[in-house]
This record gives C-alpha cells, structure tokens and sequence, in this order.
C-alpha cells in the first residue's frame, strides 16, 4: 500500500450516517513527519502547531494578503490536495451561518471535510485535512492555519485547496449575494481553466437540484474588482500568493441545504453527487498535470468525447 495513504490519513469508519472523522493517532503524525520538510533555514518569528502541522512564518499586520511562510515540503508523487476545516465551535470566532438559530458551519464543513478527503483518497490523492481547532479558535489562530495552507502551496507543485462551506443567507457588503459560489483570488493572478473545469463538473449537481450558481468570483473586503487590493480573503489570498489552485465553494445557502435535505446532517447524502463531481473535476485537473490516476483515461475520454 503506498506510504502516503498509511502516514496522513484522517482515520474514517463506517457509521449508519456515513463516515466517522478520527484525528491522527500521535503515533500517525510521528511517522508522518518522516514525509513531511518544513524548512529551516531562515528565521521565522511564529512557530505555530506541532508534528504534522507545525509551521514557521512572519505577520506584521501591514498587508493581509501576503504569506511570508517556510516551505512545508510533502515526500510524495502524488498529487496534493487541501480540505481543511475553518469553523469553529459555538460561541468562538466563526461558528458559521445559522438556521432556526443553530450554527451550522462546524457541522456541514465536518460533513465535506469527511466526504472529499475519503473520495479524493479513493482516487490517489494525498490529502491534507488541516483544522483551525490544530491552532486555536483566535484570530491568532487563524493566522498559523492559513499560513500553514499557504506553505503547503509553495513547497509543493500542483497543491489544490478547496474548503466547501454552507452560505449565510443575510446580504452584506462582503457577500452581496448569498448562495453556491466559488470564491477565489482577488490579489493574484487567476486559474481561469481550473476554475472553469471546476464549474463544468459541477453544473448538472446544480440542475438537478434547481438551485442558482453564480460560478467563480472575487470575493473582497469591500471590492470584487480584479487586482485590487480591497479584494482579499486571507485563506485564498495566502495560499494563492504560490499558486492559484485554491478556492472557498459555499454549496448553497445553509438554509437552502436544510430545506432541500431535511437538515445538515441529510446534507451528506443530499450532496453526494456534488462531492463526486468535485472530486472528478479536481482528478482531472491532475492528470492534466501529468499526475497518473486511477481515473486520467476515463476523464480524459469524457472531456474530449
């Protein structure tokens, strides 16, 4: 069994509802260090995380959008991909959008954590589930989890990230417009053809089940104009700064997920061909790198047939 699927997996079990998440043993991550490099060679002012998630950068609080990061460096020849976990609990900084006044973030992004990483892993992907809960629930923790995102991006070729979130459906400045969306970088140059081989998979999910998707776009502080240094989100934009495969996809507004499914937890079956379409798109977007999976000639014959 090839070592990638051994050292950093997320140990997943069968359970009536799907799957069950369990953290790495220490054991797991002790091991996972022989693959995983985090430079050393230069002075870093935070040293945040430990075993597998440790990581080194700078943070002055004058540009947002930057990662001044060391290279966390992955031994595998396998393409990489990102699933990470943003939410946090209740009554902590991001417990996410609410329905019928329960927070549902931690919980629907528990559910696409589980789901893509499994999928991913299925077809050959060494995957990455990192958690702001390795950090802290804190804008100080925040901080090392998105630089940690951003130095898997430049120690490695062909990282993808990408975070599925259920959407607030409250209009703000931020968000104009509620709903299925793939944000994506405001500050650096743009993957049009990943971010189009993306929405072309997922097009038939949103048919199917009749909801509106507004495709890939900026989103910024206070500007969804290209290039301007308004728009930014610190995750994208971080991670981004080394390669611009790296996204944040709200499926749909939370409550529309609950309307359609009968609630979040039904979300995982009702959402199941979205998690299939993603996952194809993301395998194909690797085998056009040169990447040999299970699936390249099946995906390669779709998208030329």
């Amino acid at each position: 069994m090839r070592a990638y699927s051994l050292l950093l997996i997320s140990l997943l079990t069968a359970c009536s509802g799907g799957f069950k998440f369990v953290q790495p043993t220490l054991a797991e991550q002790t091991a996972a260090a022989d693959f995983i490099q985090l430079e050393q060679d230069t002075d870093y002012q935070f040293d945040r995380g430990e075993g597998m998630h440790r990581v080194r950068f700078n943070y002055s609080g004058k540009n947002w959008t930057v990662a001044d990061v060391a290279a966390i460096r992955i031994n595998t020849k396998a393409p990489i991909a990102i699933i990470p976990q943003q939410y946090t609990t209740e009554g902590k900084m991001m417990p996410g959008a609410a329905v019928n006044g329960r927070n549902v973030g931690k919980q629907w992004n528990d559910i696409t954590q589980q789901e893509m990483a499994w999928r991913l892993r299925q077809q050959g992907f060494f995957v990455l589930t990192p958690s702001i809960q390795y950090y802290g629930e804190n804008l100080d923790g925040y901080q090392a989890f998105e630089h940690y995102i951003a130095a898997i991006h430049k120690g490695n070729p062909h990282v993808q990230t990408v975070l599925l979130t259920a959407d607030a459906h409250n209009p703000n400045v931020q968000n104009p417009l509620p709903g299925a969306q793939m944000l994506v970088t405001g500050t650096n140059p743009r993957n049009p053809e990943w971010e189009a081989l993306i929405q072309r998979h997922i097009a038939a999910f949103y048919q199917q089940v009749g909801l509106g998707n507004q495709g890939a776009r900026v989103r910024g502080g206070h500007s969804d104009i290209e290039g301007s240094s308004a728009a930014w989100h610190p995750l994208i934009e971080r991670a981004a700064g080394y390669g611009a495969t790296v996204s944040i996809m709200e499926v749909s507004r939370a409550i529309d997920i609950v309307e359609q499914a009968g609630s979040i937890d039904n979300g995982r079956q009702w959402a199941a061909p979205l998690f299939d379409a993603l996952t194809d798109a993301m395998t194909e977007w690797a085998c056009l790198q040169g990447y040999r999976l299970k699936r390249c000639e099946e995906l390669s014959y779709v998208t030329t047939h």
